[in-house]
């Protein structure tokens, strides 16, 4: 989710606060907060070209972990266990679910992680 103020991807689910924002969450549009600049705006949790792909339900993350189907509850658990679908945790929110949707690993573009160090290599010297 990308801030429409200062596009940043620091974006999480805000609360709702009033009747208004649980109508306009009929809908399927949710409030979010950027943690940057504080604004608060509304928005699908996952963009349309990203429908395909298995994202948490909660919150809208594509950037989920595989876990052990065995870790997943749910009241047809069992069925998507003996059908062998993979299952996948959302680190954000803590949500474990099922998908059949194809994984696609994307990460947002500010996020932090270390950059890989160049390693100076040194020269071949010539023997003489």
């Amino acid at each position: 989710m990308l801030c429409p103020r200062c596009r940043s991807g620091r974006c999480r689910r805000s609360r709702r606060r009033s009747w208004k924002d649980y109508a306009i969450s009929v809908t399927g549009v949710r409030p979010w907060r950027c943690r940057l600049c504080g604004l608060r705006f509304f928005a699908w949790a996952v963009a349309l070209p990203f429908l395909g792909y298995a994202h948490c339900r909660r919150c809208g993350n594509l950037d989920l972990q595989r876990v052990s189907r065995d870790h997943v509850d749910g009241w047809f658990a069992w069925l998507f266990r003996m059908a062998r679908v993979p299952a996948y945790r959302c680190a954000p929110c803590r949500n474990r679910f099922f998908s059949v949707l194809p994984h696609r690993h994307i990460r947002p573009v500010d996020s932090d992680f270390a950059a890989p160090k160049e390693v100076e290599r040194p020269s071949p010297v010539a023997s003489s």
